[in-house]
């Protein structure tokens, strides 16, 4: 049996060297699975929505996805799932902070029906687009704050869908690859949203 060890090495570490030169095309075959797993992850559960309310859920979608989630009275920033308050526990969303998470624009549904979310803030967020941008509209009476940094899918049309959100006083953006003119966006925003303070980078 000891004589085997060795050959026993150099097949696993064969294996091994074939199984890495063949993943990125794995990962390439297999891309059309992850998306419908996003999806999944995504979509809003009506059914739960009917339960625990659309603050509740938001949460959740939020934290299953990689992002956090702020409460109203609460100074703590929601990151782990299980950590979340009972079901039982009223909570209202105050703040999205969607850094570095897998949210993308089919679950921006679970903002309808938020009544006091002030912030949401995207930043490195390889999902987000202007679909997502255009459904801020459902909180576009409390919204606040927003900054958008770091996400490669986002265009000029996209960051003008936030002219539409009138309760906006701060807009920050900077390294968003895909926004051609964000000078000429500014000056459509500012003149769409007189009191607003802007901090806008391409």
């Amino acid at each position: 049996m000891l004589t085997l060890r060795p050959a026993i090495g150099l097949v696993c570490r064969t294996e091994m060297a074939a199984a890495l030169r063949i993943r990125p095309l794995i990962i390439t075959t297999n891309r059309p699975f992850w998306g419908w797993v996003n999806m999944m992850f995504n979509r809003v559960d009506r059914a739960r929505l009917k339960k625990v309310g659309p603050d509740r859920l938001c949460a959740e979608w939020l934290l299953k996805n990689g992002a956090r989630a702020k409460f109203v009275k609460d100074t703590r920033t929601h990151v782990h799932f299980n950590a979340l308050p009972e079901e039982s526990l009223p909570v209202l969303m105050e703040e999205l902070d969607g850094t570095d998470s897998g949210i993308m624009h089919i679950g921006f549904d679970h903002l309808e029906g938020l009544t006091r979310l002030r912030k949401v803030v995207l930043h490195n967020a390889v999902y987000i687009d202007d679909q997502a941008l255009s459904k801020l509209r459902y909180v576009a009476n409390t919204l606040e704050e927003v900054q958008v940094s770091k996400c490669g899918n986002v265009t000029d049309h996209g960051l003008m869908q936030l002219k539409h959100l009138p309760k906006l006083r701060q807009v920050t953006t900077f390294e968003l690859g895909d926004v051609k003119n964000i000078q000429k966006v500014e000056e459509n925003l500012k003149a769409a949203l007189p009191t607003c303070q802007f901090d806008m980078k391409p």
